[in-house]
Parts: structure tokens; sequence; C-alpha cells
């Protein structure tokens, strides 16, 4: 019988390591493949879900609601269903402000934050407050949905007019802001007080505003001199369906179809129309980080990635959002996207409310613009 040498033993030790160190490389990826990831998906990223397993919870702050959530936290959840996420409805700028509050006395915040005020955004990253991850689908994405490192966009909401069909007759229903302008010239008495839109002062009405008057130049200048004065601002969509349903408004603008839309369906539906604006319908880019003071960073992370994959865009899309990836279809319940509402209007009359810098430079003259008109 042959004695073994130390060299047989450090070589055998040797060979059994690089076996073992195979067979655990081969169990990462198929880890991450069983998980459901794409080919495309880094080989390392099983280390993300796998130590996603020790955080099992994600806390995020949106400014969507729990519905529009829903089915892609269903979704997510098929793929990690050990991550328990919480999500909570606070206002644009609320998320901010309270995750600030939160990570500046060191207290549990938001994982996640999403939100659609661009002004806050471009505080947040001022703030160098993002954490810089690319996202396994950045490749996927169109070059401008990702204005910053690690800040990504959720949807490109679309700001629809909506109409109070029992005050407004068929022939009347506005298709344009246009339209709605010729509505109170032509009947100023009837519309006094009864049309409403975002508070132009506010985080994130302001970019809407402002981005259809740089958009529509002179003629929309004079557009919003007959409407502006007949508007009543407000800080919600939800509140406009309400005051739209009883009757005080009785027209409103540039409000969030993603509010709208499920509540001007079924016995509401007899009751609220709504309309792209042809002449300019302004996409809101809704956008999600994870912040640096994050303490579930990898269950984030996997968020973050699920939400810009096809499948969580297409979750979102049933949710009532609007996705904006080249892959993801209309059909069903998922009833609008980028693509789709680009198709219909046309290229020129989609105003993409991004991060242009236009934006900040132009803020005292639209809001000298519109306190001259609408008031405070």
């Amino acid at each position: 019988m042959n004695k073994l040498t130390r060299r047989t033993v450090l070589g055998a030790g040797s060979a059994l390591g690089l076996s073992v160190g195979l067979q655990l490389g081969s169990t990462v990826t198929a880890t991450a493949q069983q998980a459901g990831q794409p080919s495309y998906y880094p080989g390392d990223y099983a280390k993300i879900i796998e130590a996603s397993k020790k955080e099992n919870s994600l806390l995020i702050y949106s400014n969507m609601a729990e519905y529009n959530w829903a089915p892609v936290i269903a979704g997510f959840n098929k793929l990690y269903p050990w991550i328990k996420v919480q999500t909570l409805d606070l206002g644009s700028s609320e998320v901010f402000t309270r995750y600030n509050v939160e990570a500046g006395s060191n207290a549990k915040s938001g994982d996640l934050l999403a939100t659609g005020s661009i002004e806050g955004w471009l505080k947040f990253v001022a703030d160098k407050s993002i954490m810089d991850y690319k996202s396994a689908e950045d490749a996927k994405l169109p070059d401008w949905s990702k204005p910053f490192p690690g800040l990504y966009t959720v949807s490109t909401d679309p700001m629809v007019l909506v109409y109070n069909k029992q005050v407004v007759t068929e022939a009347e229903w506005p298709k344009s802001m246009a339209d709605i302008a010729a509505l109170i010239k032509k009947d100023p008495a009837k519309y006094k007080r009864g049309v409403t839109t975002y508070n132009g002062l506010a985080s994130f009405g302001e970019p809407i505003l402002s981005g259809w008057l740089r958009h529509g130049g002179d003629k929309a200048l004079a557009e919003f001199k007959i409407i502006g004065p007949a508007t009543v601002a407000e800080e919600s969509s939800g509140t406009m369906v309400a005051k739209l349903s009883s009757g005080e408004y009785k027209l409103g603008y540039f409000m969030s179809g993603i509010v709208v839309f499920p509540k001007s369906e079924g016995g509401r539906g007899r009751l609220l129309g709504w309309h792209f604006p042809e002449d300019g319908t302004p996409l809101v880019m809704r956008s999600l980080a994870i912040p640096v003071k994050s303490t579930h960073v990898n269950a984030a992370k996997l968020m973050l990635d699920f939400v810009v994959s096809q499948a969580g865009q297409t979750a979102f899309g049933i949710g009532g959002l609007t996705p904006y990836r080249d892959d993801v279809e209309v059909a069903g319940k998922l009833r609008h996207t980028y693509q789709s509402i680009t198709k219909q209007l046309g290229e020129k009359n989609i105003i993409l409310v991004n991060y242009d810098k236009a934006f900040m430079e132009g803020k005292p003259a639209f809001e000298k613009t519109w306190k001259e008109i609408v008031g405070e």
C-alpha cells in the first residue's frame, strides 16, 4: 500500500477545493436562475439575493396608492417570498421630508423612495443622498429614463383633461387646452372658480404647468390668461375628482391619469369623462432610488431591479401606472404605455416632464406668471 506524500495530500486538497468552489459557483448561478432572473444579470447577483434573506423586509415611501403597488408586490414576492414589503403612501414632497427627518436622527426610515417630485429629486441629488447603484436592468432602459446615477424611472404618467358630463354638454367635451380656453371665454360666468388643476407653486404641479407653458409658447400663455383666472388650485387629484363629481368643479386640467382612470370607470364613468390634451400632454417621470441610509439595501436593490424590469413594468401597468419600456405591451388591464400614448398623439404633442435645466432656470419667471394670473 503506497503512502500518501504531503504534496499528494495538498494536491488532492486543492483539487477538492477547486471542485467545491466550482460546485458553489454553479449553486450560486443556479440560485439566481431559480429565482427567475434573466440570463443577462451579473453572475454574482445571487449574493444580493442571499444577503436579502438576512434583511427579510423592505419599507417603501412613495406617492403611489396601495392598489398601484399590489400587482408589483405580488410579482416580487413570487421571486422573493421571504421579503415582507410595506409601502407608505405620502405626498410627493413628503416622501423626502419624512426620510430626511428620520435619517437625520438615525431613526428607521424608507429603504426605497419613489415619487414624481422633480424638484425634490434634484435637491436629493444635490445633497448626495442617492446610493449610486447600477441596476442589473440598466442596459435595457432608455437613456432618458436614467437622469442621474442611481435614479431610475418607475413610470411616465399622463396628465389629462377631466370634465363633469352632467354639466358640460357632449358637444363641448374638451380634447385640448385650446378647447378649455374656448369654453371659458364663451361663458366665463359658468366656469368662474369652476376649473381646477394642481397648485402651480407646489413641487408636483410646478414642473407640469411650467413645462406646458414652455412647450406651447405664446399660444399656451394666451390660453393660460383665460384659464388661470377661473382656476382653483388643489394639492391632489383625489380632491379634484371628488369636487368634479359633486359638480363644484366643471373642468380639470393636467390631473394625474393614474388617479383619474379608475375613478372614471363604473358609476363615476357616467359622471366623469377624460381626454389626453391633444395640443400637449405632460408625461411625468415618476422616479425611484435607494437612499444612502437605507438599512435593507439588498432588498431595496432587488425591488428596484424588479420595478424597472419587463415584469415589474407590466405589473405597474396593471396597477394603473404607465410603463415606458419598449417590450411592454398594452393588453387587458394594462391600457396605456409611453409608446401607445406617443403613437396616439404624435411625438410633438408629448411633454416629458423631466430633469431639464430649463425647469429650474425658469422657476422665478413661471412663479411670477402664476401669481399674476391665478394668485397665491
